[in-house]
């Protein structure tokens, strides 16, 4: 059965009620034909179907900040 959760990226891990999902950005290998490569991934932040934050650089960062917002509600 196929999904619709392709627009918020893969699934990484939940703190609390938040669910953190992180996006790959490709790019082509040079020299070859229709291979790509990872150039950068993302890391969001979501409640529910609701972006909370966005733009992390690594999976850390994201589970800390989703930490600090889980204190602070």
């Amino acid at each position: 059965m196929a999904t619709k959760g392709g627009q918020r990226g893969r699934y990484i891990c939940k703190v609390g009620f938040y669910d953190v999902y992180a996006k790959d950005a490709m790019r082509k290998k040079p020299g070859r034909k229709e291979t790509q490569e990872v150039k950068e991934t993302v890391y969001d932040i979501y409640h529910a179907k609701r972006l909370v934050e966005k733009g992390f650089n690594t999976k850390d960062m994201a589970v800390e900040k989703a930490q600090g917002l889980l204190v602070s509600k």
